[in-house]
């Protein structure tokens, strides 16, 4: 289940084997460190002017997309099963190098094998398109998966032992996601049917991050509020349905306008610029910082209400995304990590090299269970309680 409970720091004065390895100090060092390792990998892996791989920014997209919901596979679906049975961090690097062959198999299985059938996913197609519709299944993809594993919880196959309820969640969320893409995705790709497609790419890329916006921020920061309330099980499940696919509708239409005040004129002006599917890359941002507050540094100190404190970090969460994207397109996508500029020093995509950080996130947090972030605590040593969580 994909909650703020999954945390490197639960410990809350009592004995404990092991203590944060820098203090209170230590998620913030994890969440620079995590950085730096995102960017030097970038240059190493995908960078377009410094990476010797040498791989379009499509094929990178298809892959990145397809790793990370290969961890919400392994990890969230199925519970880290069965790496789980080995210690980290054997048990953590065992289960990325599972992830990364699945996002390459996968991408191979859509652009080589299914491309030849159907030429929408063909590696072959022009400008990239076949990767780019291979990734943009994957955007359905985060939402069901993420959906049915966090605001969900496993419903309706609480009840059933893993791994055997890790199945069929998984095909669960799979039909969530097949009815996504052919509604949504499919038709914005395939050329006989470009011309109508239900909802134009934009605005779906639109809703449907947004819409996963929410079910991230309602696992990290919300506990589920607020169909938690619904005591009801069935009612508690419809009851998330409508909030993050309605109330994603809602965050659509908010933050479009939010997006179209922090573009530049000169960027709104041009053609290519759409503010609908740069609400997604503004809600990237987002999920990315809800990740950060709640794996890395966990439940909240601070002595205010429950209603307070999701008050305070949502406000945060969100001011650290704005801040993200604007740092991101404005040079440092274009002069750090090589991107094309659209204009000047502006441009980026977030929803590559953002989930690109929040993929390592996951795999250091959940996957490796934040091994490296902690150190021996002498007996009896106990976690002080200014170090066992966050004060955000």
């Amino acid at each position: 289940m994909l909650t703020d409970s999954d945390t490197l720091f639960t410990g809350r004065a009592k004995p404990a084997a092991s203590v944060p390895r820098f203090g209170s100090l230590t998620p913030v060092v994890v969440t620079v460190v995590i950085v730096l390792l995102s960017v030097l990998s970038w240059w190493l892996l995908a960078d377009p002017k410094w990476s010797p791989i040498g791989a379009s920014l499509p094929a990178v997209n298809a892959v990145l997309f397809w790793t990370i919901l290969a961890f919400i596979f392994t990890g969230f679906t199925f519970d880290n099963w069965p790496f789980s049975k080995l210690g980290q961090p054997l048990s953590g690097l065992l289960q990325m190098a599972a992830n990364v062959a699945m996002g390459f198999a996968i991408t191979w299985l859509f652009t080589f094998v299914g491309g030849s059938w159907d030429p929408t996913f063909s590696h072959a197609a022009a400008g990239g398109t076949g990767f780019t519709a291979t990734a943009f299944v994957v955007l359905v993809g985060f939402y069901a998966y993420a959906f049915a594993a966090s605001s969900w919880e496993g419903y309706p196959f609480e009840k059933i032992p893993g791994p055997v309820a890790g199945v069929a969640q998984w095909f669960l969320a799979a039909f969530i996601m097949l009815v996504g893409v052919v509604v949504l995705i499919y038709p914005n790709f395939n050329a006989a049917l470009t011309k109508a497609p239900p909802l134009a790419l934009p605005a779906a890329t639109g809703w449907v991050y947004s819409s996963t916006v929410l079910v991230i921020v309602g696992a990290m920061i919300w506990q589920n509020w607020p169909w938690a309330l619904v005591k009801n099980r069935h009612g508690r499940a419809a009851a998330a349905l409508v909030v993050t696919l309605g109330g994603g509708i809602g965050l659509y239409y908010a933050l479009r306008p939010l997006v179209l005040a922090l573009t530049p004129a000169g960027i709104k002006a041009l053609p290519s610029f759409s503010a609908a599917t740069q609400t997604a890359e503004l809600g990237v941002c987002i999920v990315m910082w809800a990740l950060v507050v709640g794996l890395i540094f966990g439940p909240s100190k601070l002595k205010r209400s429950t209603a307070e404190i999701r008050a305070i970090r949502t406000v945060v969460v969100v001011a650290l995304g704005i801040a993200t994207y604007i740092v991101f397109m404005r040079f440092f996508a274009t002069t750090v990590l090589h991107f094309p500029a659209v204009k000047g020093d502006y441009g980026g995509s977030p929803l590559t090299w953002i989930n690109w950080t929040a993929l390592i996130v996951l795999w250091y947090t959940v996957g490796l269970g934040g091994c490296w972030s902690t150190k021996p605590a002498r007996a009896p040593e106990r976690v002080p309680a200014d170090l066992a969580d966050s004060t955000i």
